[in-house]
This record gives C-alpha cells, structure tokens and sequence, in this order.
C-alpha cells in the first residue's frame, strides 16, 4: 500500500507534487491506484490542485496541510490526493467548473472532496487549518464532509447527479449561425466595462484581457475607429508602466490585486508572457509606440535568463515565492532602496512612486510613476538590476509544455519580424524538436519533465503547435514546418472534434469524464478559439478548404455560448471574423530574398506568409495559377481575393495595406 501511494505520487516528478514528500499528510498523485484504495477502505478522497508558482498553495501546505491535527484527522480518514493543473490541466478544468457551480468560486489551491467513484462532495479555495477573517477551517470541514460521507450517501449522489447535469448543460452543442457583424455587440460590451481611469475593463483583481486586446487591434486596423484604439492603448500602457510588469528584467506577472496594475501576485508563466509578446509586438507595429517594443524586448529578455531549455522549448513557470516570501525577489524595503542607489534616490523616488502611497509590509513594487529618461535614471536601474542579481532568484519549473512552447516560439517569430526582437534561432529549434517528436511517434504528450512524457495532450497544445509551425515555415520555407502543421492540423479534425467543437483533450479522464469544449477565455486563448484559429491560418497556407470548414464547424457548434458570453470568449469572435473574411496572406513565388523579407516586415493582423520556392506540394489553385505567371513576385490574398503579381518592395507594403480591406470592415 505505502509502496503503492510512493510509487503513484511520485511518478510524474511534478514540482508541486513532490511538495507532498515533504508533507505530514500522506500523500497520493492522481491515479487509479489512490481511488481504489479509497474504495477498498471506505473512505472519502480529497484532491489538492494547485501548482508550483502558486502562492496560496505554498502557505496552504505550510499552514494547514502541516499542521499537526490537520494532518491527522486526513491520514486517519480520508484519502489525499495532489494535483498539478499545469500538467492535468483536464482534471483541473472540469474540478474548478464544480467548484464554481458549488461555492461561486475558483483558483488555486483548489480543494475539492469527492467519494471513490468520482461524485463531488464539497468544493472551496484556501482553506485554513482553522476558522479565521470569514473563511471555514479545514478542521471543521474536514468533519462535515466525513459525516456527510457517511450518512447522507444517497443526498451525495444526488447532488453529484444535479452537478454533473449542469455541466453537461454547458458543454452541450450550442448550434447557431455565426453572425460575424455581432462583434459589434462585443465590443460594445467591452467599451461599457472599460475602465476609463486605469484602463483593462471592470475592476479588481485584473488578468491582461490578452483576447480583448487582440479583438481589438484586429477591429481598429480595419475600422479605424477611436474608442478602440483608446481602450487598447489605454490598457496596454497602463500594463506596461504597472507594477505587473517587472520593470528591471521584463515579463509579467500573472495579474493586479488591485484596478490599478500595482500590486501582483507574483508568479510569471510562460503563457501568458508568450501571448503577450505576441500582442506587444502587433500593438508596436499598429500603433508604433516605442514602449510597446520595449515591452516586447523585456518578455524575449526574461526568456533569454529563465526560460530558455537547452534543446528547444521553453520552461513552464517561474514561482511567485522566494524562502517563504511571495514577490520576496522583486519588491524593495525604501532603506534598501536609498542604500543602494545613495544619491539618485530623489530620482527613483519620482519615477517609480516610492512614497507615494503605503506599501504592503512596507516593501513597493517597482512601477513607472512619472515617465523618465536619461543617463541618471539608466543608472537607477543598473544599480537596482545589480543589487536584485545578488537575491535568490524564484524557482523555475523546468517542465517544457508541448503547446506552451509552441506558443512562445510563435510570438518570438512573430515579434522577430514585426518589430526586430526576439530569438529566431531558438524559436526554430524548438519546431524542429516537436516536429520530430510527431513525426516519429504520431503524435506528442501535453509536455516533457527530464525527458520523460507527462500529461495527457490538449486541443491547444496542438492549435498552438500548428500556428507556430505555419509561422516558423513563412521564416523558414521549410517545408517540413508545413508537413507537420498539416499533420496536427488532421488531429485537431479527427481526433478533437464533434458535434460540440474542440474537445479539450482526445480522452476524457474516467473519474471526471464531462466532455470539456473550453470556450472561455482564461485570460488566455481558448482551446476552441486557438483551434479555429489555427486550422483557418493552416487552410490558407496549403489550400485545403476541409480545415477551414471544421474550425467553422467548430465555432458554429458554440455559437449560442458566444453570444451568451460575449466578450468572455473574444477570442472566438476573433476566430470567426478570421474565418469569415479570410486570414490575410502575402504569396512570394520564386526567390527573391528582398520580397521575402519586405513580406515579412509587413503588417496586417493574423497575416501569414507563404513563401514558394521550387515545387509546391500543395493544390491551392490560386498559387498554381501564381507558379505560371512572373518570378519573382508577390501577391495579397485577402476577403478570398489575391492581387496582381506585384514586383517592388515599396508596391507591396501598400497592398498589403489596403488590398480588400473594405472587406474586413464593421464600423
């Protein structure tokens, strides 16, 4: 039996995990074997996710999890079971939806009781060891749920049966037919929540509203119309100069506590800070701010120090506690700080707002106050920069997600062109590492773990991977780039996709066995959204309507929720303005290195480029029909049309420009 708990919670070598070797409870990993056991001894199972950079997990496993009578009371009766949401991310998702449905609420740790065979019981948050500011203790609850466990089986069942209905009610087919002017019912919902004093929409706390802004970039490029420009700048700015940004290395922090971008939680994850990348360098391109580039240079920087694996790929997370303290590596004590910058204090004092309000314990989180430049202020964050060198720096998750990677990749290639930051070199590397792996196996785990597979693969993982792969090929022309996108773009049809859109995983888990079509953006892309997104980008690269058609399929089986959520799911909107009006693409055929690179440099939203060099496998009549007439030459395909063949540098920048796009337009 012990040898079995070991062996179960050990064999995925997750960071937060293992955290359990450590603990007074004795703890299972996810895995048949813990459920079994609770059968065969009767007693209730109480699942822990949660995850390395999580902080509220930390001082959960100090305080409660490690307390002497807590520990206890669960070895004797029930049996304990540690989740890592970045590597089961389908457990994950279908515990937190129970959760929200019985207490309104979710996050991290989630603490959710369930019986042996699946039935959720009771779900919450933190909890304490015991009661304190409002919040049950785990001793209390822990004797709740027991006697319920024990008397009220029947009532259990019951409300597991209601649960399980109510999730099966949303993740239902909910067909209709896609209205892509009905953007503008979306966006009008955003410019009512929009916070018009510190920008992002609604109030605290604030996650980077990532899809938003990216639905509303593609809006003002074609509309042109102010409020959305407002409310993107407005936001981007507000994040960009907030404590949420670090402003000594680069790369964000998870989200605000606050409506005002100041105070984080700490953590930094790789998806995010690639989404954003992503988004910096198009809002640089669209809006030619320069601090949006410097933005963008500071997330390829922290990828430069942290998170880049030797191989390919990218590591996972980078923790928001140092030795306890949670942002211990990024905040300053004001003694501190005039210690080490003597007497340029009055100038960072101005610029990051040292005494401008009370700080939590005392300690400020650097944020641009006042805009400065000049050599005093290079200077402060030099000494800063140096004096922050020599703390211990966060723990790094060296886990390389499949699709988290990919996306990283993406947005290093994506901002390389558009706005000349950004590591080609790694970015290609990392698609020749999964190419390989899909080529070989046929397929690729969620992620690798020294080496070794973890996690079940998602729908996004592989969206992800495709949209990369097509990016890395209009760098590259490499052909194998394509193959490989076309083969996960087959995948995401055959194996993800049915009547209700993009599964969230090919094989449900069989003790939470809901189907999952994620539709909600979390503030990341969606798996429905990146998927859609995905296949209609691949369709214009090789020609193949069929997977245009199943990513419309896909939007049109979720169609109902979208109109019900509204700006919840922009990146589906995004998706099916992509899909309606066609993904915007620049055709270089035969060589010509200045076209190629011109193409490159050029922006419109969501554009890919195709370069044609030698044989192209492909059946796309529009470029067959481009293979017969001049070389070199390039074309705009844009609303299912393609320009003349176009020979200068200078003439393509402005077709790309303005080629169709009364096509795109709402306003």
């Amino acid at each position: 039996m012990e040898e079995a708990r070991i062996r179960c919670l050990t064999e995925s070598k997750s960071p937060f995990v293992l955290e359990g070797l450590r603990s007074r409870v004795r703890w299972w990993g996810w895995c048949r074997e813990a459920f079994e056991a609770a059968r065969r001894e009767g007693k209730p199972v109480l699942v822990d996710v949660g995850a390395v950079w999580c902080h509220w997990c930390h001082v959960m496993d100090e305080k409660t999890y490690n307390d002497e009578e807590v520990a206890a009371y669960i070895n004797q009766h029930f049996v304990p079971i540690k989740v890592d949401r970045d590597e089961r991310p389908d457990v994950d998702r279908r515990l937190q939806e129970a959760a929200q449905l019985i207490s309104g609420q979710a996050g991290w740790p989630l603490t959710v009781f369930m019986t042996p065979e699946g039935e959720v019981i009771w779900a919450a948050t933190y909890l304490p060891p015991r009661r304190e500011t409002g919040l049950p203790g785990m001793v209390e609850v822990l004797e709740a749920v027991l006697k319920a466990y024990r008397e009220k089986r029947g009532d259990i069942s019951q409300f597991h049966r209601d649960l399980t209905r109510e999730l099966a009610r949303w993740h239902a087919p909910a067909p209709g037919e896609p209205r892509p002017e009905a953007q503008l019912d979306v966006l009008a919902a955003l410019a009512s929540s929009f916070d018009e004093e510190f920008g992002g929409f609604g109030g605290a706390p604030k996650f980077p509203p990532i899809t938003q802004l990216e639905l509303l970039l593609f809006r003002h490029f074609y509309d042109e119309v102010g409020v959305y420009r407002k409310m993107a700048e407005a936001t981007l700015t507000a994040m960009a100069r907030g404590g949420i940004y670090d402003h000594l290395l680069g790369g964000f922090f998870r989200y605000s506590t606050d409506r005002y971008w100041l105070i984080p939680h700490y953590e930094k994850l790789l998806i995010d800070n690639a989404e954003l990348l992503a988004l910096y360098a198009k809002a640089y391109r669209q809006f030619g701010n320069p601090l949006y580039r410097k933005t963008a240079a500071g997330i390829v920087k922290w990828l430069d120090v942290f998170m880049r694996a030797s191989g390919g790929g990218y590591y996972a997370s980078q923790d928001a506690d140092v030795e306890g303290e949670e942002g211990g590596y990024y905040r300053w004590g004001l003694n501190e700080v005039k210690e080490v910058l003597g007497e340029l204090y009055p100038v960072a004092a101005r610029h990051f707002g040292f005494e401008t309000r009370p700080w939590p314990e005392g300690k400020a989180t650097l944020y641009v106050a006042e805009p400065m430049e000049g050599p005093e202020v290079e200077e402060v964050y030099r000494r800063l920069a140096e004096a922050r060198g020599r703390r211990k720096p966060p723990y790094t998750d060296t886990t390389v997600y499949v699709g988290w990677s990919c996306a990283a990749a993406y947005a290093e290639l994506l901002s390389a062109r558009l706005a000349s930051v950004g590591d080609v070199g790694h970015a290609v590397k990392t698609l020749e590492l999964f190419a390989g792996h899909l080529a070989r196996v046929g397929g690729f785990p969620h992620g690798f773990r020294e080496g070794r597979p973890v996690g079940r693969p998602t729908v996004e993982d592989y969206a992800y991977c495709v949209l990369a792969w097509v990016e890395g090929f209009s760098h590259t022309a490499r052909l194998e780039f394509i193959e490989a996108a076309r083969a996960a773009g087959e995948i995401l049809a055959a194996r993800y996709l049915d009547a209700g859109g993009f599964r969230d995983v090919e094989e449900v888990d069989p003790v939470v066995a809901t189907p999952h079509y994620p539709v909600l953006d979390t503030p990341n892309f969606s798996g429905n959204a990146l998927a859609s997104i995905a296949l209609a980008a691949l369709s214009e690269v090789v020609g193949r309507r069929d997977f245009a058609e199943a990513a419309y399929k896909a939007v049109s089986a979720v169609y109902g929720k979208m109109e019900r959520v509204g700006p919840s799911a922009a990146g589906l909107w995004l998706a099916l303005g992509l899909l309606s009006w066609g993904v915007p693409r620049v055709v270089v055929v035969g060589e010509s290195e200045e076209m190629w690179k011109a193409a490159l440099s050029i922006y419109r939203p969501w554009m890919v480029v195709v370069p044609v060099q030698g044989d192209w496998p492909y059946k796309d009549p529009a470029v067959r029909s481009m293979l017969s007439g001049p070389k070199p030459a390039a074309y705009i395909c844009a609303g299912n049309a393609c320009s003349l063949p176009i020979k200068t540098a200078a003439e393509l920048e402005k077709a790309v420009a303005e080629f169709m796009k009364n096509t795109y337009k709402l306003a």
